[in-house]
């Protein structure tokens, strides 16, 4: 079961929807899961790191097992799935992989339900590109549409100013929105059935100064929603979930990519952010997040964390 649960989620994270990496940044070829023992994994054959869990693998990693160690490979490009012996050095190519010491061997347990799994990467050229725009005195944007839940029921938007608080509109209910120095401004929502149109208010010294405004899309005016997962889908959700705590403790990359499947922004940004907090040295996996900032109009973080990740491609 948790096999199983690990090869569906990978075929869910590898078959996002949009563009999430850009021509600069290499596709992952693959994905080392399934660590017994003492695994490693080198950038550059020299440096090793501890494989503590799932770990995506680039061009030019290498993994090595000690003795009574092992681990799966599962690649990208022909959806297969390996088992790696103890005391073995796979290195990892454009192509595929390449055993140079040890064996790796099909592994069938897995068999039907990689066929599906990493078909394509999308080249995510829109997500790694910045585009500045006029800086107006204020600008605020919002997602257009936002799954909450009972697990997540937060809204976020980009903070106007630290001296500013906000009035939150969701249907016929108002929140109010103290200042904060925080970037991101998070509120609670309190829980509702179907759909909700919502409005941020800006105010300043107890009056409003600006206004949430409908978006264009398709040559008409569309009101931001909210919507609320209903009983069912919640259910799903949070099975999906623990069983994922269960047996891939800490994997947040693997939560984000389920939240992000559902629409639920909050959830991923939260899960993508932990990620990379934890494992600072993965920058080709932060075009993800990009992604999330992107849907949640969260464009002067997008702006300043795609710099310093284009510095850091320049450097490597």
């Amino acid at each position: 079961m948790a096999k199983r649960l690990f090869v569906l989620i990978l075929i869910i994270t590898f078959c996002l929807p949009g563009s999430l990496l850009a021509a600069k940044v290499k596709d992952p070829v693959g994905v080392l899961f399934n660590v017994q023992g003492l695994v490693e994994y080198s950038k550059d054959g020299k440096k090793w790191k501890k494989v503590r869990r799932n770990k995506f693998l680039f061009s030019g990693y290498q993994v090595k097992t000690g003795p009574d160690a092992t681990g799966n490979l599962l690649s990208q490009k022909s959806g297969e799935n390996f088992k790696i012996s103890s005391d073995a050095l796979v290195k990892v190519t454009n192509a595929d992989f390449e055993t140079v010491q040890g064996s790796m061997e099909p592994d069938a347990a897995a068999g039907a339900l990689t066929q599906a799994l990493m078909k394509k990467f999308s080249k995510a050229q829109s997500y790694t590109t910045v585009r500045r725009a006029p800086k107006k005195k204020l600008d605020l944007q919002a997602a257009r549409e936002l799954v909450l839940s009972d697990l997540y029921p937060y809204v976020v938007w980009p903070n106007q100013g630290e001296e500013l608080s906000y009035r939150l509109d969701v249907g016929e209910m108002q929140y109010d929105v103290p200042a904060t120095s925080n970037p991101i401004v998070r509120v609670k929502v309190k829980p509702f059935k179907g759909a909700q149109d919502y409005v941020i208010h800006v105010i300043e010294n107890g009056e409003i100064v600006s206004s949430l405004q409908p978006y264009r899309k398709r040559g008409e005016d569309k009101k931001h929603q909210l919507i609320w997962m209903d009983e069912d889908k919640s259910k799903t959700l949070l099975t999906t979930v623990n069983e994922i705590e269960s047996n891939f403790p800490d994997n947040y990359f693997m939560l984000g990519s389920v939240f992000e499947e559902e629409e639920m922004w909050v959830a991923a940004l939260d899960q993508y952010q932990k990620y990379l907090d934890e494992n600072p040295d993965e920058i080709e996996m932060k075009p993800y997040l990009f992604r999330v900032y992107k849907k949640l109009m969260l464009k002067d973080m997008y702006t300043k964390e795609l710099e310093a990740f284009q510095k850091e491609l320049e450097a490597e």
